[in-house]
């Protein structure tokens, strides 16, 4: 996947495809749709970038109009009221619709991207316009859900409730390993090592740039690597199992009510580094196979 953001972005109207003998975008694009959804919204740089499909050019057309009918931030929806920092981000958006487009090892369904790891592992998260951000799959759909149902803004159970499930699904990218998995074999020195704390099927993955395209860019390719991505999680084992053996050693009866009056905030930013720097010992000592 090429990143040339400088590449200069083409704005064409439906007229455009017809007297060049392709299909009229709005024969393509449900504009009826959910077309914030991964589907729908991916497709419509599709239908804009039709006539680069047969030739394996790069896509350089940004959509007429139809990204105003989706959750996308709003400096990004017309070419010719971007910015330059807007169209940096729109050529992320087309590189990433275009290699999500050509991947044999991606699928998408809905509001759910599903990568397959060139070492079989299966990963997959759904994408929020909204909040601008990956979250944990099937999230979106569960949420569509409640809006359909007519859900009201209730404490704790209405759209309130859920929105806050949505902020709680943030940057969580499930698995093919199941719950308590252990590194994948073909990671080079952590292969076969046991989690302890990483119960779930799903994993936390912080972005890697500011950009969301961008951050998904990475993420798609640490997801086909099917290696850095375990060193990753190996790590935040590590630590989350540092950090349990600290409560069992401190309060081994339980944490106290009153635990912000046990420390103080240079206290616990000491803590912090303490369990950093354990974290990378004990990763060290499985690489050094100690």
């Amino acid at each position: 996947m090429k990143n040339n953001t400088n590449k200069m972005i083409l704005n064409r109207n439906g007229d455009w495809f017809v007297e060049h003998g392709y299909t009229h975008p709005n024969d393509i694009i449900d504009h009826n749709g959910n077309l914030d959804n991964m589907k729908g919204f991916f497709g419509i740089f599709a239908a804009y970038n039709q006539h680069h499909l047969d030739m394996g050019t790069q896509w350089d057309t940004w959509p007429d109009w139809e990204l105003c009918l989706t959750s996308l931030e709003n400096g990004v929806h017309f070419l010719e009221e971007a910015s330059e920092l807007a169209k940096a981000e729109m050529n992320h958006w087309l590189m990433l619709a275009q290699h999500i487009h050509n991947s044999p090892y991606i699928t998408v369904d809905g509001y759910t991207i599903s990568v397959q790891g060139q070492h079989e592992t299966m990963f997959s998260f759904d994408v929020s316009l909204d909040l601008r951000c990956w979250i944990e799959p099937g999230a979106m759909a569960e949420h569509d859900k409640w809006l359909e149902a007519g859900a009201r803004l209730e404490s704790g159970n209405g759209m309130a409730g859920r929105r806050h499930r949505l902020h709680e699904s943030k940057h969580l990218v499930g698995h093919s390993l199941g719950s308590y998995w252990t590194v994948p074999e073909h990671v080079p020195f952590l292969g076969g090592t046991t989690t302890h704390h990483m119960h779930d099927a799903i994993f936390c993955l912080e972005p890697m740039h500011e950009s969301l395209p961008l951050a998904m860019q990475s993420l798609v390719r640490l997801c086909r690597d099917d290696s850095g991505i375990w060193v990753i999680q190996a790590k935040t084992d590590f630590l989350a199992q540092i950090k349990n053996e600290w409560w069992e050693e401190h309060w081994p009866q339980g944490i106290p009510e009153d635990l912000d009056c046990q420390y103080s905030k240079q206290d616990w930013k000491e803590i912090r580094a303490e369990w950093a720097v354990k974290t990378q010992q004990r990763y060290d000592q499985v690489m050094n196979n100690e």
